[in-house]
């Protein structure tokens, strides 16, 4: 009997689940965690649960803006920037981008590089967490 060879990956790539997760944190949560994290930081006197809303809230606006620093891609690390962090809707992103010349399925290309880089980056640290 012939043995059944399997290969794995060692380091598992992000799938579609992963990115559409991405896509959510970018577009709810990251936003979120942000003005909540003002707001916590402009208190005095903050509670125990407070603080440590706090300090996650850091390390995961942290950990995301690290992930969008690490996409090799400049055009599409600018691009995810633009849509994302500065929360333009794409229509805005894709203008912009035009007058750089670039097409809009270029564009599109580019959020589909930049998102899959993120969720790869967040994944392989483990600190992409469940919606």
């Amino acid at each position: 009997m012939g043995a059944v060879m399997i290969q794995m990956e060692l380091i598992p790539s992000a799938n579609d689940r992963d990115i559409d997760r991405v896509v959510e944190l970018l577009t709810f949560d990251y936003p979120q965690w942000k003005a909540t994290l003002k707001v916590l930081n402009n208190l005095e006197g903050v509670t125990a649960e407070q603080a440590s809303k706090q300090a996650s809230y850091s390390i995961q606006i942290s950990a995301v803006e690290t992930a969008i620093n690490a996409i090799m891609d400049k055009e599409a690390r600018d691009i995810i920037n633009h849509k994302y962090v500065k929360a333009t809707r794409r229509k805005y992103t894709v203008a912009r981008f035009r007058n750089e010349g670039l097409s809009e399925s270029t564009v599109d290309r580019r959020i589909k590089k930049g998102l899959k880089s993120i969720a790869n980056t967040l994944k392989d640290c483990g600190m992409l967490w469940p919606s």
